[in-house]
């Protein structure tokens, strides 16, 4: 399958898949949402694809939502349609769901920026990598948001309940040093093609071993936290269906999503 948010590189049974929409810091377009469903299923079903490496195509890992995109989208439903928006919402959450509760195993590459939905994208992966220039926020309390994607529900798993805590509460970045000190990455590369390449290398360490075993072991682990996770996943939804405000987010957007006048 051809997709315009994705760029997919196999490597064995290893698939190195880089975000595109460069221009704007891959920015999560609702473009990608529904196509990460399709390439997510695709892994799932493909025998010959054991693990799934996720990394930005240009300077950044991954700035979030595309808010202007959702805005011209969807934002005449906030205040109006809640019952749309929680479908919204809902397909949103689905790819990540998938990598969360799938076999196969999902490891982000983070360069640049890795804010809001580019967070909530690798706390669903089963490890995380990155350069030393990596930024991480989540901005959603500064919009006036709760986040809803997935960052609540699983980084306290990673991280724990108080550095979750701060980095929702407070908005504010972090570097790569901190996020290392905190457990959110296993491993600080010093540039972005070093970290590509050590990746690679630790991805193919798991495959030496049976497939059985590997997908079971996330599978068994995944199960302690699934049901907690989904149905928190599931209230969020609900609740910012409800609850966004419109003016809030318009008011609070960051610089890089601003439209120039």
């Amino acid at each position: 399958m051809n997709f315009n948010f994705f760029e997919v590189q196999r490597l064995g049974n290893i698939e190195l898949i880089s975000f595109l929409n460069e221009k704007h810091a891959s920015a999560q377009t609702w473009e990608f949402f529904t196509e990460l469903v399709d390439l997510v299923n695709e892994i799932e079903n493909d025998n010959n694809i054991l693990i799934a490496i996720f990394t930005g195509k240009g300077n950044h890992f991954s700035a979030g939502l595309d808010f202007n995109d959702f805005l011209n989208r969807f934002g005449y439903l906030i205040g109006n349609n809640s019952e749309k928006l929680y479908e919204i919402i809902k397909t949103m959450q689905k790819g990540m769901n998938l990598m969360f509760d799938g076999n196969k195993i999902y490891i982000a590459a983070i360069n640049g920026y890795c804010i809001g939905g580019g967070l909530d994208f690798i706390s669903a992966c089963d490890f995380r990598f990155c350069s030393s220039d990596a930024v991480f926020c989540l901005k959603e309390t500064q919009l006036g948001i709760i986040a809803d994607l997935g960052s609540l529900q699983r980084l306290p798993y990673i991280i724990g309940f108080s550095n979750t805590k701060q980095l929702a509460l407070t908005s504010e970045n972090i570097d790569s040093e901190i996020a290392l000190k905190i457990g959110l990455v296993s491993e600080v590369f010093e540039n972005k093609e070093k970290m590509i390449s050590e990746v690679i290398k630790f991805s193919q360490n798991i495959a030496k071993n049976p497939k059985n075993a590997i997908f079971g072991s996330k599978k068994y682990i995944n199960n302690l936290l699934k049901s907690t996770i989904f149905t928190q996943l599931d209230d969020i939804a609900r609740f910012n269906a409800n609850n966004l405000n419109l003016k809030n987010i318009k008011n609070n957007l960051p610089n890089i999503f601003k439209k120039e006048s």
